[in-house]
């Protein structure tokens, strides 16, 4: 083969980032970084962490054993039962007992709530296990994953593949025969055991006498959802008041989950004026905030309901203070408002977005209106946006939730500070771990990656809350989020969407698989994203690509993603050869310590096999850095046979030992 000149510029040692210029960090990104990573409550479960979380704790319910064996034998279970009877987490659990540290699980949740979302565009893997809970699902997405799975079942079974449907008890009867054979009912475990469970997990042990107690019995009628958050609030109570006893703990928590809504309908049957129910609110939503912000807060809904005008005038009406005490509201001795009775405050919320339906818009509004009160503190704010998303998502209105977030997180038109910015933040933080309406505000911010416009800092809301919040439980999603950003973002960002992306990646080879499955998509196209190629060669890393240590075989090994990495290199090489030449010989570099050379230089050759004059190119880098201080000469003695073999010409006879690894050291 003649030598030729280098197409492919060598420039090692320089960084690979998306964009051009210098990367200058904006202060702002980094204030935003650290906001969504404190805000974000809690440590986030990957899929894998939520199942050891919830082995710890489950209960196995009645019925268990007929369910095992179906998914055991038929690779998919169908399992029905009344609602709040752990139907989900027993079917987590189930799957959970046929998988290991490396199965691929997932929650199939936007299947569950779109229709367009069809189980034909999964992407499976060998052994994958995968939960679909149709219980909150509406008719027409019934329907379409009913006749989904018909088909969904036969890649299960070429992927020995696991499902696991919950199906309300209700819908039962409008299965498809084909469906309901699968179908198993799971009864509801006995209450107080899966208190113990999740107690005695968390280190806290309930005697007889306390679990048979009146007081607790009451509420372990309820779903199983609500038992498991009596037991976290019996935590949080050991937590904050270390210096109790269990008896306490236990009565703080049920005293926080009585039901009191006939006492708040009582309440208010007695109090038919507009102002005085307007009080009620304010002093609900803004509780623990001091009296006079409670004031101005129902000052405002007054006057945004229109009431004012039918009222006498305001020096005729009765006191502030004697409006509190007629409604039974108290004023602590730091002038903070505050109710006697535990939870009346959360009643009185839940009674009024129940009641007035056609008043939660406005209720919104006021909301986006009263936490720019100057008399609220950064807390009293906080617990109005806590209190505000509770309500609104109970009552199926994520959109008056994107409405605000929408408010606060976008940057004014006057180019003023977006002071209110953090309390979006932590409006879309709790939309997104919303078990109901999370795929809504995963959507939401699935548009925000795809907008060519998006202002750098929501780009930058967008890096973080995949990162910290969306990638835990559903990595793909935040895979393709991010890459809708990476392309659209101007590598300023701390981190940016590039950044966070390969380290996403580096966590999960499925999802090598799927970037490098889009990237062959993309890369052809007459216009491809510029960032594409960086984020190809921050992410064909050739060490984790040859690294048997973890799998039968190595990655660059499998033949899907081999055709893959050659596609991608050789769309790279002709598009931007003057970026390429450090990857290259980082490639050659791990070629020459890995155990066969024609792993990662057979992936090489054949990406420029095309084209005579990528393998020349290819010839002489390799040429020029066998002769540096780190290149070995028997790399590219075997890249120059592979080439001539591209060629169609018989591989020259050359005679190189191979130095042993551990002598190269």
């Amino acid at each position: 083969m003649t030598e030729t000149n280098n197409e492919f510029h060598d420039t090692q040692g320089s960084p690979i980032h998306a964009g051009s210029g210098d990367q200058n960090i904006n202060p702002i990104y980094f204030t935003i970084h650290e906001s969504v990573q404190q805000q974000a409550r809690g440590s986030r479960l990957t899929p894998k962490d939520d199942l050891r979380w919830l082995k710890r704790r489950f209960e196995p319910p009645p019925n268990l054993g007929v369910a095992r064996d179906m998914l055991r034998q038929s690779r998919t279970v169908v399992l029905t039962g009344l609602p709040g009877s752990g139907r989900r987490t027993a079917a987590k659990m189930l799957l959970n007992e046929l998988a290991d540290d490396h199965t691929p699980f997932t929650v199939l949740d936007d299947e569950a709530h779109k229709q367009d979302q069809s189980l034909d565009k999964l992407k499976v893997q060998p052994g994958h296990l995968f939960v679909l809970d149709l219980s909150d699902s509406n008719e027409d997405v019934f329907r379409a994953r009913q006749r989904d799975l018909l088909s969904f079942r036969t890649v299960l079974q070429q992927h020995k593949a696991f499902l696991a449907v919950v199906v309300p008890d209700f819908r039962k009867h409008h299965l498809d025969p084909d469906l309901a054979q699968f179908g198993a009912r799971i009864d509801r475990p006995h209450s107080a055991s899966v208190l113990r469970r999740h107690l005695e997990a968390e280190g806290i042990f309930l005697s007889e006498q306390q679990l048979t107690s009146k007081e607790l019995a009451r509420i372990l009628s309820a779903p199983m959802s609500e038992i498991a958050n009596l037991a976290q609030m019996v935590v949080l109570a050991r937590d904050t008041n270390r210096g109790g006893d269990l008896s306490i703990w236990l009565s703080e928590a049920v005293s926080a989950r009585i039901d009191r809504s006939d006492e708040v309908t009582e309440q208010l049957n007695k109090v038919p004026g507009g102002r005085q129910r307007t009080v009620l609110l304010a002093a609900a939503m803004c509780r623990g905030a001091s009296s006079d912000a409670v004031f101005f807060a129902s000052h405002r809904l007054v006057s945004s309901l229109s009431l004012d005008g039918r009222e006498e005038p305001r020096m005729e009406q009765e006191g502030y203070r004697t409006q509190l005490g007629d409604l039974n509201i108290d004023v602590a001795p730091n002038n903070r408002i505050e109710f006697s009775r535990l939870s009346y405050d959360r009643a009185l919320r839940e009674h009024f977005w129940d009641n007035y339906p056609d008043l939660r818009e406005p209720f919104c509004r006021w909301v986006d209106g009263i936490i720019r009160i100057d008399q609220f503190t950064v807390q009293d704010r906080k617990n109005l946006v806590d209190r505000f998303v509770e309500q609104s998502l109970r009552t199926n209105s994520p959109g008056h939730v994107k409405w605000l977030i929408d408010q606060w997180i976008f940057p004014r038109q006057n180019g003023a500070p977006n002071v209110l910015r953090d309390y979006g933040v932590r409006a879309l933080l709790a939309g997104l771990e919303n078990e109901r309406h999370g795929h809504f505000f995963r959507r939401l911010v699935y548009e925000w990656s795809r907008r060519d416009n998006l202002p750098g800092d929501v780009g930058q809301i967008v890096v973080d809350v995949c990162t910290e919040v969306i990638a835990p439980t559903y990595p793909e999603q935040a895979l393709v989020r991010l890459h809708h950003r990476a392309r659209r973002e101007d590598g300023t960002g701390a981190p940016t969407a590039h950044q966070a992306l390969v380290e996403l990646i580096s966590r999960d080879p499925i999802l090598l698989r799927l970037l490098l499955e889009r990237l062959t998509a993309d890369l052809p196209k007459q216009q491809p994203s510029p960032a594409d190629h960086f984020l190809f060669l921050a992410v064909a890393d050739p060490w984790r690509l040859a690294d048997s240590s973890k799998r039968s075989q190595p990655l660059a090994a499998d033949h899907t993603i081999r055709s893959q990495l050659g596609f991608c290199w050789r769309a790279t090489m002709l598009a931007r050869p003057d970026i390429v030449a450090p990857r290259v010989c980082h490639w050659f570099d791990a070629a020459g310590r890995t155990a066969a050379y024609d792993l990662l230089l057979g992936i090489l050759a054949d990406a420029a096999s095309q084209h005579l004059h990528l393998l020349g190119s290819l010839h002489v880098l390799a040429r020029d850095w066998s002769r540096t201080p780190n290149g070995r000469a028997e790399v590219f003695v075997r890249l120059s046979q592979l080439i001539d073999m591209a060629q169609g010409l018989h591989a020259t006879d050359y005679t190189f030992n191979r130095v042993p690894e551990e002598a190269a050291r």
